[in-house]
């Protein structure tokens, strides 16, 4: 049972680092929803599935630890987003964003 929260508590800590440095540098963020607990690569690189909501529209992206991998085209902009975002994790908490 230890083992498996831990694997958790470490997914959450990975989402929840990948959604800091995708709000710090996307402009017009509102949501972020973690779609699973993330996976490594066969080069070891950690990357997970997530639905955003940037300025009212919904887009699929990818999420490293740093913040964004890949995805969707998003609207130009690397100011990052000072308003409070809402994220929901895959393990269902849920958290804002300040």
């Amino acid at each position: 049972m230890k083992v498996h929260m831990d694997k958790e508590n470490n997914s959450v800590e990975k989402q929840r680092s990948a959604a800091i440095g995708f709000k710090e540098v996307q402009p017009g963020v509102e949501e972020i929803k973690f779609m699973q607990d993330g996976s490594y690569s066969g080069a070891g690189n950690w990357s997970v599935s997530v639905n955003v909501i940037v300025n009212g529209k919904k887009y699929k992206e990818i999420l490293n630890q740093d913040g964004l991998d890949g995805g969707d085209p998003l609207p130009e902009g690397n100011a990052g987003t000072r308003t409070p975002v809402e994220v929901l994790y895959s393990n269902g908490q849920e958290a804002t964003l300040k």
